[in-house]
């Protein structure tokens, strides 16, 4: 392992893991090799180079993955959120790490819970970042948008065909969605990541409807009740989605939860408070 300064050289960035059942899992690593180590799991979409700021990495050894679909890992026809803790569980298991740290950001926020259910006992905690909850279990859609979600849930098929046109975007620009922020000036601390993001459509849109499948159409398959290790839910004030609402729900149905409310941030946290985070989920 090649390294400059106490932190890995780029060359880490590209790496194959083989599954038990014969998919492959791409993955990366960056930070310190002697590090504490701390899982990060991409928004939605992205890709295993997607990572917090560089700055915010000391003393972290930090491992990325790609989710099916996205990058070098290979789609899955069922994507679940504890099938992506699994592959996460057997590919620290490879490496011989015993105890480590989970992040997620935003759309990779429902797979870190998801390693606290299914691995707690592994974990020193879990920040969800940017969160949005399971709305099934938190009950914030009503009405229409509750019959529509209904629908698109339970008509067999639907699901799919729904998803897989809402993602066509991203397999004909996958810098879409980054410009349209940019522009509009809504985040502060989001940064084009178009190596991230290209990266992630290397085969089309296949991560980004797995994505919407496996927190979106099908059941995640626990309750927020079922995750007894350290969380940490995490919500920029100015959040334009759902994130500092759901936060104090999501905590109030955790065994061990904290809610922590970033004044002065939007959707995307700045170096400081993935520092903060970080500090966080290695302390445990």
């Amino acid at each position: 392992m090649e390294a400059t300064g106490g932190f890995l050289l780029e060359a880490r960035s590209d790496m194959d893991f083989a599954l038990p059942d014969s998919r492959v899992l791409g993955w990366a690593e960056y930070g310190d090799p002697a590090g504490v180590p701390v899982v990060y799991l991409h928004g939605t979409p992205g890709s295993r180079l997607s990572r917090p700021d560089d700055a915010a990495l000391a003393d972290v050894r930090l491992i990325t993955v790609d989710r099916p679909g996205y990058g070098r890992s290979t789609p899955l026809r069922r994507p679940t959120l504890l099938g992506v803790a699994d592959a996460v569980g057997a590919l620290m298991a490879s490496l011989e790490i015993e105890r480590f740290g989970v992040v997620g950001f935003s759309g990779g926020a429902p797979y870190a819970v998801a390693c606290g259910a299914r691995f707690p006992q592994r974990l020193t905690g879990v920040v969800a970042a940017g969160f949005t909850g399971p709305y099934r279990e938190l009950q914030t859609v009503r009405g229409r948008q509750r019959l529509q979600a209904w629908t698109i849930r339970n008509v067999p098929g639907l699901g799919r065909r729904y998803v897989t046109r809402a993602a066509a975007w991203y397999a004909e620009d996958p810098l879409k969605q980054h410009r349209k922020l940019l522009a509009a000036g809504q985040d502060t601390w989001l940064q084009p990541s178009g190596e991230s993001n290209l990266e992630g459509a290397r085969q089309g849109s296949a991560g980004l409807v797995s994505d919407w499948l496996a927190t979106d159409i099908r059941p995640w398959g626990f309750h927020l009740r079922e995750v007894p290790c350290r969380v940490l839910v995490w919500a920029g004030r100015h959040d334009p989605g759902r994130a500092v609402a759901d936060a104090p729900l999501i905590a109030a149905r955790m065994p061990d939860a904290e809610v922590r409310i970033a004044e002065d941030a939007a959707h995307t946290p700045s170096p400081a408070h993935w520092r903060e985070m970080l500090t966080w989920v290695r302390s445990g």
